[in-house]
């Protein structure tokens, strides 16, 4: 079985017997800063756009590529220093928001105690299945009314993949295609698989999801900034991915809109 979300007994208690590190995960978990993702016996935790640890093998490890990224971080703990590197790496000159940033703010609906219908279950998902050939989709959303999953590509629409001159293709066309190929390929599984996923995050953070019993088989579309006066090229690029793709796939938000996870659902559950 090629797409599997599990994490064995083994690995349960060691990562409780890190407890340190374990419990200012958790910590960030609950208050929604640190997104943890089950991956095959391993968890990845997420911060910022970026991963912040990997737990596998029991123990925790750290990309050292992040720390090039360690201005600002004088007089910080061990941990924080690592946070602040995740952010650095993921914000631009300017200090504005890139487009992993951006849907970070929505990791946020999934722990803790607020009232949302619909949270993100997962994150940067490889469905390693024949058809997606490695590549990761951003969101996996799950409704736990209707107890459905759905999976959405994330992007800025100043992305290139998204804005194209006038009589290109816009790139994010086929991304979202092969994902569509790529659910329906693994259906079944991928709705067995997420039921263990849910399992284990109720046991380790406190969460009481029902398990999933359907998932939305079109992948979706979400594009942040969308531009209040679209050029002619912006304008080509929307009708070209509206017919492609099909509008009611595609969720356009503009520059100031920020729309919770709910808001984005509706849009996209048709």
């Amino acid at each position: 079985m090629s797409f599997l979300r599990c994490l064995d007994e083994k690995q349960i208690s060691s990562l409780y017997n890190n407890s340190y590190l374990y419990n200012l995960l958790e910590r960030d978990i609950i208050s929604g800063n640190v997104f943890p993702a089950i991956r095959k016996n391993q968890l990845y935790f997420y911060y910022k756009g970026g991963c912040l640890y990997k737990f596998s093998n029991g123990k925790f490890t750290r990309d050292k590529a992040y720390e090039k990224y360690n201005f600002a971080t004088t007089g910080l703990s061990a941990y924080e220093a690592a946070k602040k590197q995740n952010e650095n790496k993921f914000t631009n000159s300017k200090g504005d928001n890139k487009e992993r940033q951006l849907l970070d703010n929505l990791y946020s609906y999934t722990f803790g105690n607020k009232i949302y219908n619909t949270v993100v279950l997962d994150i940067e998902v490889n469905l390693n299945g024949t058809v997606s050939c490695g590549k990761k989709c951003d969101l996996v959303l799950f409704n736990k009314k209707s107890r459905v999953l759905m999976f959405v590509e994330g992007k800025v629409f100043a992305d290139r993949r998204v804005n194209v001159k006038c009589g290109l293709v816009p790139e994010v066309i086929e991304q979202v295609n092969t994902y569509t190929a790529a659910i329906a390929e693994q259906e079944q599984i991928i709705i067995e698989q997420y039921g263990n996923h849910i399992d284990i995050i109720n046991r380790l953070f406190g969460t009481d999801y029902s398990k999933p019993i359907s998932l939305i088989k079109p992948a979706k579309l979400l594009v942040y900034e969308t531009p209040s006066k679209p050029t002619e090229n912006n304008l080509y690029s929307i009708d070209y991915i509206n017919s492609a793709i099909k509008a009611n796939n595609v969720a356009w938000f503009k520059q100031s809109e920020k729309p919770s996870l709910d808001e984005i659902w509706e849009i996209l559950c048709k």
